[in-house]
């Protein structure tokens, strides 16, 4: 076993201990992290505002319903793998945006890097624009004059990015999927996204956190055009969407999706199944290919247990990563699962490997098809993918149910509210104990009051009837309003801060 290799694994082990499944974090004093400068809105700016400080003032007012617009992204990407650097030509199609929405705010996460956001044009229709301001992971500009046509909104945007060196694993900050380690490079949030409004026409971005996420993401129909050069080597690509290749350019689309994302490696080894009429391919590197084999094998359960429970998912391929970062993450039509729930694969069903893999995999319902507000109300996702886990155990493998209580939940002896937002928690352990493991426990007792017929009915329509929308907890409710036991007076007093 090389030096490395057990560093790996004995991190993993104290990692496991606190883990919850998506987008640990703990506070960063490192430089190479993201910076959250202050947000400074000025009509008449002109420079790119890169003040490092305290954590970006964002607009975060409550999603009482986001208007409904359309977005479509054309984005023409050329990869020089050598230098990490991403040269970017994209066009944003916004169809029906209100005409009182006079200042268009995108997000472009990649300037949250010291030197990883560098913009060259801003083009909306016709018309130049020369005045903006560039803060934190915000681009804001005022809008030209629009008439009250149908006509969709235009913005042609030229930039490039300089990707990070994704870090070792560290107690001091948070996993990081977005950059590059010496065998694989990770293109997530690496474009500029339009944020949903709300029905107060206020742009929904948050504060970046010191753990949980933050993001809220409308969904949008994706063209990537990506060309890559500066490789010595063959490169393999996994991304959200499947790719039409044509030496070393590659052309996805994405119909209906919230992210897309993209992962390159010289050394993946893929495996491929399918599984409900979806498509799943398992990337990972050369000295992980019996866990990967069992990655497939849960993946595929799972898709086809999900497509059951939940409905149809709405695209034909997942693609499964093997992380080289202590973390797992769901993107839609791709998520990454830890190395280290790799190297700990002892055989059996029993560990982070299976559970993390059948997580993620929730997600491309629970957060792919089913949006919410991460910041705001972490538990509609985390705490669906969760219980998910349970559900994918009781359908496979239903003598572990009792060792998935006992090692996932009970041995953390979970407390706390479930519907804090992320901002609201005093630590990571209270976020995921509360978000995941509560959570997990509150839909496991919701499910046992109404029966598990009705249950599993009622998720169904939850998601036809909020497939492609950002839900709330307020529409999750009201879903079991004709349920035996409805408002759940005393189980919601014991999960819930806020009860009618």
């Amino acid at each position: 076993m090389k030096r490395h290799d057990l560093l790996d694994i004995i991190v993993v082990i104290l990692i496991v201990m606190t883990t919850g499944a998506c987008g640990r974090m703990t506070e960063s004093t490192d430089a190479s992290q993201p910076e959250n400068p202050i947000i400074k809105i000025s009509p008449t700016a002109t420079e790119v505002e890169t003040l490092a400080s305290a954590p970006t003032e964002a607009v975060t007012p409550m999603p009482d319903g986001p208007s409904e617009y359309h977005l479509s992204y054309a984005i023409t990407a050329r990869l020089d793998y050598s230098r990490k650097t991403v040269e970017i030509e994209q066009a944003i199609t916004i169809s029906s945006l209100p005409i009182d929405v006079q200042t268009l705010v995108l997000v472009v996460e990649p300037n949250r890097y010291p030197d990883g956001f560098t913009l060259k044009s801003i083009v909306v229709d016709q018309a130049p624009i020369e005045e903006f301001t560039l803060a934190g992971n915000q681009l804001q500009f005022e809008l030209p004059e629009r008439s009250p046509s149908e006509a969709p909104l235009l913005v042609r945007l030229e930039y490039g990015i300089l990707l990070p060196e994704i870090p070792p694993p560290s107690e001091m900050y948070k996993p990081q999927p977005y950059g590059y380690t010496e065998r694989q490079l990770n293109l997530v949030d690496w474009y500029a996204f339009v944020p949903p409004l709300d029905d107060q026409r206020q742009w929904l971005v948050h504060t970046p956190p010191i753990f949980g996420e933050s993001l809220v993401y409308p969904v949008a129909d994706f063209t990537v055009n990506l060309e890559i050069a500066g490789n010595d080597l063959p490169l393999t690509v996994a991304a959200s969407g499947s790719a039409v290749r044509t030496e070393n350019r590659y052309q996805f689309t994405l119909q209906q999706a919230r992210t897309f994302a993209i992962s390159i490696s010289p050394d993946y080894e893929v495996l491929e199944t399918e599984a409900a009429g979806i498509k799943i391919k398992a990337y990972a590197f050369p000295n992980s290919r019996i866990p990967n084999q069992a990655v497939v094998g849960y993946a595929a359960q799972a898709a086809a247990l999900y497509t059951e429970l939940f409905g149809p998912l709405s695209y034909q391929q997942v693609s499964i990563v093997q992380a080289d970062f202590l973390d797992g993450m769901e993107f839609d039509g791709l998520y990454f699962v830890s190395k280290g729930f790799y190297d700990l694969y002892d055989g059996t069903v029993n560990g982070y490997l299976s559970l993390i893999t059948v997580h993620e995999m929730a997600h491309q319902w629970w957060f792919g098809m089913v949006g919410s507000d991460q910041a705001l109300e972490p538990w509609l996702d985390e705490g669906l993918a969760t219980f998910a886990e349970l559900q994918y155990l009781e359908a496979y493998f239903p003598d572990q149910v009792d060792w998935w209580w006992a090692y996932r939940v009970n041995f953390y002896q979970p407390v706390g509210y479930i519907d804090l937002a992320i901002y609201d928690y005093p630590s990571y352990i209270a976020y995921r104990n509360a978000t995941y493991l509560r959570s997990a426990q509150f839909l496991f007792e919701l499910r046992e009051q109404v029966e598990v017929e009705m249950y599993t009915a009622i998720m169904q329509r939850y998601l036809q009837q909020e497939q492609l929308k950002i839900s709330n907890a307020e529409t999750f409710w009201a879903m079991f309003a004709d349920a035996p036991g409805y408002p759940f007076s005393e189980l919601r007093a014991k999960y819930f801060k806020q009860i009618p």
